[in-house]
């Protein structure tokens, strides 16, 4: 027969007497007191201190010893909005005010959008075609070691996908919104390396901005230089060539400046002490999951004691 009381459960796995169980009055409801469990524990507090410094101990080892030391190379960058661009553009080129209206339009790489444009690099920087390209560009084949997901799986099959997967658990980028800085990171075993591949992030997000600016302008020049031969209108021609003319310049521009798009707070730079494995963090972990699971099976244990004992008890009801 089971227990059917928190009184009967207490009997029956040895929290308390019978004697002193039947001297305190039965509460009106079912209640959990936490001192009997607490009591179970304690009286095993050394298999319990014992689990613990065991998991401890095994995982700092394992981190220690047996993980690969990651180095974490950082960098942050500044964004440029379409208006800042345009001022500087502006600037630079001896523009009056009506160069706003100029610049503003489709040539800009930043057109349509959000008022920072770390929402557009974002994508660029994770996604597979830049990582790919960035990976053949600078030879990064041989410092990312290609491997199947399990010893047993065999050779991969795609290595391009191997190595992105592997480069963007290594990387990462975060904006901040109070700031408006785009912090970039990337892990390696060997810190040099980090800080290099950083840096390629960075100058090949560049380019590529670089690239898409001129690619713009210069379909803008071609469009105009189409619609200057073809008007008659000598007024028209007129304004069509100074529109065709600050192109020119906006293309030129955007291949000589040297901090186009964004421009650069801090270089890559790694620090000498490993970001990953933390061997304390670890084995504090590991010792607090072993405490929590050997805590549970000691009460479950106790109560499947209990409830053998009270079916020896009881009769069983026919």
């Amino acid at each position: 027969m089971e227990p059917t009381s928190a009184r009967e459960y207490r009997i029956a796995a040895g929290f308390e007497s019978p004697a002193r169980v039947a001297a305190r009055p039965e509460p009106a409801g079912e209640f959990v007191d936490l001192r009997d469990y607490l009591e179970a524990l304690a009286r095993r507090w050394r298999l319990l201190a014992a689990a613990a410094i065991g998991a401890m101990a095994a995982a700092g080892l394992f981190a220690r010893f047996a993980l690969t030391r990651l180095y974490r190379a950082e960098a942050i960058i500044r964004p440029i909005n379409a208006s800042m661009v345009r001022g500087r553009l502006a600037g630079l080129l001896g523009g009056t005010g009506g160069f706003g209206g100029l610049t503003g339009g489709s040539l800009s790489p930043f057109a349509g959008a959000a008022a920072n444009p770390a929402s557009e690099y974002m994508p660029v920087l994770r996604s597979f075609d830049f990582t790919t390209s960035l990976i053949a560009r600078h030879g990064l084949a041989a410092e990312l070691p290609v491997r199947g997901w399990a010893p047993w799986a065999g050779a991969v099959a795609d290595p391009r996908w191997a190595r992105f997967r592997l480069m963007r658990r290594r990387f990462d980028c975060e904006f901040s919104l109070l700031t408006g800085n785009l912090t970039l990171s990337y892990l390696d075993p060997d810190p040099a390396m980090a800080r290099k591949i950083l840096g390629f992030y960075i100058s090949d997000l560049r380019e590529q901005l670089r690239r898409e600016q001129i690619r713009d302008a210069s379909e803008a020049i071609d469009s105009l230089r189409e619609e200057v031969r073809e008007t008659a209108d000598n007024l028209l021609q007129t304004q069509l060539s100074e529109l065709l003319a600050r192109q020119i310049q906006q293309e030129k521009l955007a291949q000589v400046q040297a901090d186009f798009a964004f421009k650069v707070l801090v270089s890559p730079t790694a620090s000498d002490r490993p970001y990953r494995p933390l061997a304390i963090v670890d084995a504090l972990l590991a010792g607090m999951l072993a405490l929590l699971v050997v805590a549970v099976a000691i009460l479950l244990r106790d109560l499947d004691a209990g409830a053998a004992r009270t079916r020896g008890s009881y009769p069983e009801r026919t």
